[in-house]
């Protein structure tokens, strides 16, 4: 009879877990929905379309570099070099 409670408590908090996580999911995604939404509204009042690809686009180049300077910064196209190898059997 204990084990059963045990069991029977462990499969209420597991429910009422998912149930939490689930209503956590349905927040998430109705605040994106309306966020999207709002983007939308905003640029239709601007007389533009609003497209996601653009509109990362136009955020990554506002935005800083990570890498100011260093081996995996390539500021200068110049200092890049193409090189080809072939297989020689």
């Amino acid at each position: 009879m204990l084990f059963l409670l045990q069991r029977l408590v462990r499969l209420v908090a597991f429910v009422f877990l998912a149930l939490i996580g689930m209503v956590m999911a349905v927040v998430f995604v109705a605040s994106t929905i309306v966020a999207v939404a709002i983007l939308v509204v905003v640029a239709r009042l601007r007389g533009k379309t609003f497209s996601a690809k653009e509109y990362w686009m136009a955020r990554s180049a506002r935005r800083k570099p990570i890498l100011k300077s260093g081996s995996f910064s390539t500021k200068n196209s110049a200092d890049v070099t193409d090189v080809k190898a072939r297989d020689i059997s």
